[in-house]
C-alpha cells in the first residue's frame, strides 16, 4: 500500500463519517454548531480507527517487500563477486560466529569457495542460475569425512533429489539472508546497483486508478444531498468531485 493510497483512504474515511454524521446529527434536529463538532469528533475516531487498522498491513506489507528486495540484492552480490571475495566474504562471517562464547570451532579456508567449519565442510555456489546436478556431482566427487553443505541462490529440482541422495545439507537464498540479517553481517554495499536518489514523483498525485476513489465520493455525496436540507452545498461538492474524478481519469498517469 503506497503512502498516497494511505493518506487518501483516511481523508475519504474522514468525509464520508462527517458527512454521515453531520446528516444523522441533523436528522436528530441538533443545533447546526453542535452537529458539526459532534461529527467532527465522530469522523476523527473513526478514521483513527481505520488509520491503526491500515496502518498495521500497511507496515507489514512494507517490511515483507523491504526484506524480498534486500534479499534479491544481497543474492546480485554474491554472483557479481569474484570467487576469491566471495570466499574472504563467507571466511569472515564464520570467524565472527567462532569468536561467540559457545563456538568451539575455527574455521579455515580450504580453498576458493569452500571454507571448513568444525566437521562441516561449506561449498559456495552463487550464480544467477538455479544449481544443476552437474554442481552438486562436483561437490559429490570431493573426498572428505566432514558434513557436506552447500550454500547457494536456488535448486533445480534433480539437483534437490540428488542432494537428498547423497546427503549433502542445501541453505538456500531466504535461509541465507535470515541468517546473516540476524548476525549483522549484511554488505554495507551490493554490486550491480547504482547511485540512485529516490526523487518525488508527481504523477503519484495524478494516477488514473484514484478516479475510481473520487467518483466514488461523488456518488456518496450526491447520494447524501437527497438526505440533507443542505442539498445545493452536497450537489456542488459532488459536482467538483465528479469533475476530478474525469479528470484524473482522462488525463491522469498510468
Amino acid at each position: 500500500m503506497k503512502k498516497i493510497a494511505f493518506i487518501s483512504d483516511l481523508i475519504f474515511t474522514f468525509f464520508v463519517s462527517f458527512l454521515f454524521s453531520a446528516c444523522f446529527f441533523r436528522f436528530l434536529r441538533l443545533p447546526l454548531l453542535v452537529a458539526l463538532a459532534v461529527s467532527a469528533l465522530c469522523s476523527t475516531l473513526v478514521t483513527c480507527s481505520v488509520a491503526a487498522l491500515l496502518n498495521a498491513r500497511r507496515k507489514k506489507f512494507f517490511l515483507r517487500k523491504a526484506d524480498e528486495e534486500a534479499k534479491n540484492k544481497l543474492l546480485v552480490h554474491f554472483a557479481l563477486l569474484p570467487d576469491d571475495k566471495l570466499t574472504d566474504y563467507f571466511f569472515t562471517y564464520f570467524l565472527s560466529v567462532a569468536q561467540q562464547p559457545q563456538a568451539n570451532f575455527t574455521p579455515t579456508r580450504v580453498k576458493n569457495l569452500q571454507i571448513s567449519v568444525g566437521d562441516t565442510l561449506y561449498f559456495l555456489r552463487f550464480q544467477f542460475a538455479a544449481v544443476t546436478p552437474d554442481d552438486v556431482a562436483a561437490i559429490f566427487r570431493v573426498e572428505t569425512e566432514q558434513t557436506k553443505v552447500l550454500l547457494c541462490n536456488t535448486l533445480d529440482t534433480q539437483a534437490q533429489e540428488l542432494c537428498k541422495k547423497w546427503e549433502i545439507q542445501t541453505r538456500t537464498g531466504e535461509e541465507l539472508y535470515t541468517a546473516l540479517k540476524q548476525a549483522n553481517a549484511l554488505p554495507q554495499a551490493y554490486l550491480g546497483e547504482g547511485n540512485k536518489k529516490q526523487k518525488f514523483k508527481p504523477k503519484l498525485w495524478f494516477a488514473k486508478r484514484n478516479a475510481r476513489r473520487y467518483l466514488t465520493s461523488a456518488a456518496l455525496v450526491f447520494i447524501l444531498s437527497q438526505l440533507t436540507p443542505f442539498f445545493l452545498y452536497y450537489i456542488i461538492f459532488s459536482a467538483l468531485l465528479l469533475v476530478t474524478a474525469v479528470v484524473v481519469r482522462v488525463f491522469g498517469y498510468e
